[in-house]
């Protein structure tokens, strides 16, 4: 019997990248991603960023918003320069303190920020403790106690995260960045 030897004239072709490769005559190979976080998770940042510049939808999936052509632009310098995530990105501009128009896009910290969240973070910790000395003083069963105990909690948890998300940590991201000079005596 005729053993088989393998072809050690073939080519061999390896892709390290991304794209498409041809491998040999009549195969082709191409980069389909399921899903665009695929995508943003294997994309380096120059590829993200050029897409995103030439694509809004790109820029919205990235980013949360969508704004012209020259304000994409400026967000990816703000990003760049002062070394912000994608998430922070997108936090900065959901609190306000990244104000995008149609020409331009700019960072503009709010000072009374931090201090409105706080506050309401004060205010809403004091209302949910108060809920709960309440719920425990009542002559209610303990299971009807534990679990209003429990959905107070849930809803403060839920208000903490955010009042922290929206006001408390866009003010440290732009002091970890920079752009906010902390006070004296810190």
């Amino acid at each position: 019997m005729k053993e088989l030897q393998p072809d050690l004239q073939g080519n061999i072709q390896i892709n390290l990248g991304s794209g498409q490769r041809n491998a040999a005559r009549d195969y082709n190979e191409y980069f389909i991603p399921g899903s665009i976080k695929l995508v943003l998770a294997t994309w380096t940042q120059e590829k993200r960023n050029s897409t995103a510049l030439d694509n809004s939808n790109f820029f919205r999936y990235r980013f949360g918003f969508e704004p012209p052509k020259v304000a994409r632009q400026q967000v990816l310098e703000i990003q760049e320069k002062h070394d912000l995530t994608d998430r922070e990105v997108r936090w900065l501009h959901r609190s306000g303190q990244l104000k995008v128009s149609r020409t331009e896009a700019k960072l503009i910290p709010g000072r009374l920020m931090p201090a409105a969240g706080w506050i309401q973070l004060s205010i809403l910790s004091f209302a949910c403790l108060a809920m709960t000395l309440q719920i425990a003083a009542s002559n209610t069963p303990a299971w009807k106690q534990a679990l209003g105990q429990l959905i107070i909690s849930g809803l403060w948890f839920g208000g903490a995260y955010m009042l922290n998300s929206l006001l408390l940590a866009p003010w440290q991201t732009l002091r970890r960045a920079g752009v906010v000079k902390a006070a004296k005596g810190e």
